[in-house]
C-alpha cells in the first residue's frame, strides 16, 4: 500500500468523532501538500489529478456529494437549460464541482445576464441569476426569438409564451426596433392594434395593424406619422378597416389606398366618413 493510501486509510479511521466537513478539509490539505510536493518535480499535472480524485471519493465518503440545486432569479430559463449548463454532478463532491466553469456555461444561455454559483455545505448548489429582459419578438423567416432592448437574440419563442409583447420582423429589425417601440408606447390606443412591425430595405418601418392595414413610415422623424395615424383611428375607427394601406413617407402628408379601390368602394367611404362625422357632431 502506498504512503498517500495509508494516510487516506489513517484519516478516516480515526474521523469518528470528528466532523465531516473537518476530516475533508484535513484531506483537502494533505492534498494539497502532496500536490505541492511533487510539482517541484515535474510532475504536477499527473500528481494535481491523482490528489483531485483521491479527494473527491473521500468527501463522497464522508456524504459531502452534490445532490441538490437551489435556484433564484429563474423567470423565463427552462429547468433543463440549466441543469445542461451546470453539467454532470453524479459523483461529483460539493468541493470537486467546479463553480467557475458552471457560471461560464450559465453565461452562454441568452436570457443570462450574470450568474453566480456558490456551495451549500453539505450537498447543496446555489444558482443566482440575473435574467435579461425580454423587450419583443423578432420574427426572421420561419423562427422567431425573444429579444432584449439592446437586440439581443434571448432565446426562440413565440406569441403564446409572450402574448404582450410586439413583434418585429424582417432581416436586421431586432437592434433598431426599440426607437419605434418606445414611440408607440407613447400611443397606447394605436400600439394595442399594431399585429406586427416589419423592417423594410434596413432603413425604415412598416406597420401592419389587426385590420390588415399596412401603414408605410418614413425613414426617420417618424412620430408625426404616428401622431395622424393615431388621430384618425380616434376619429373615425372604423375607417381602418376600409383601408388597405396609408403611406406617410412624403413629410407633412399621407395617402391612401382603399381595399375596395373601385368608384363604388371610394364612393361607399367617403359616404361612411362623412356620415360618422355628422353623427358625432349632433353627439
Amino acid at each position: 500500500m502506498s504512503s498517500d493510501q495509508s494516510l487516506f486509510a489513517y484519516l478516516e479511521a480515526h474521523s469518528e468523532g470528528a466532523s465531516r466537513i473537518g476530516f475533508v478539509a484535513c484531506v483537502i490539505f494533505y492534498g494539497l501538500t502532496a500536490a505541492y510536493g511533487v510539482s517541484a518535480g515535474g510532475q504536477w499535472s499527473y500528481a494535481r489529478q491523482a490528489v483531485a480524485d483521491a479527494a473527491n471519493q473521500a468527501a463522497l465518503r464522508a456524504g459531502l456529494e452534490v445532490k441538490a440545486v437551489q435556484v433564484e432569479g429563474q423567470h423565463n430559463l427552462k429547468d433543463a437549460e440549466i441543469d445542461a449548463a451546470l453539467g454532470p454532478r453524479d459523483g461529483v463532491s460539493i468541493f470537486a464541482f467546479d463553480t467557475d466553469a458552471a457560471r461560464e456555461r450559465l453565461k452562454r444561455l441568452g436570457f443570462v445576464g450574470e450568474a453566480r454559483v456558490m456551495r451549500l455545505l453539505p450537498s447543496t448548489l446555489v444558482v443566482e441569476i440575473e435574467e435579461r429582459k425580454p423587450f419583443a419578438l423578432w420574427r426572421d423567416g420561419d423562427k422567431m426569438a425573444a429579444i432584449d432592448e439592446g437586440g439581443k437574440v434571448l432565446a426562440l419563442a413565440s406569441q403564446r409564451q409572450f402574448p404582450n409583447l410586439p413583434v418585429v420582423s424582417g432581416a436586421g429589425a431586432a437592434a433598431p426596433a426599440k426607437e419605434l417601440i418606445l414611440a408607440l408606447a407613447a400611443v397606447p390606443e394605436l400600439r394595442g392594434r399594431v399585429r406586427e412591425i416589419e423592417r423594410i430595405a434596413g432603413r425604415r418601418w412598416d406597420l401592419v395593424l389587426d385590420t390588415g392595414l399596412r401603414v408605410k413610415l418614413p425613414a426617420s422623424d417618424f412620430a408625426p406619422a404616428l401622431a395622424d395615424l393615431s388621430a384618425i383611428a380616434a376619429k373615425n375607427p372604423g375607417a381602418l378597416a376600409e383601408i388597405a394601406e396609408l403611406d406617410f413617407r412624403v413629410p407633412s402628408q399621407f395617402t391612401l389606398r382603399l381595399k375596395d379601390a373601385t368608384a363604388t368602394g371610394r364612393q361607399k367611404f367617403l359616404s361612411w366618413l362623412s356620415d360618422h362625422q355628422e353623427s358625432r357632431k349632433q353627439l
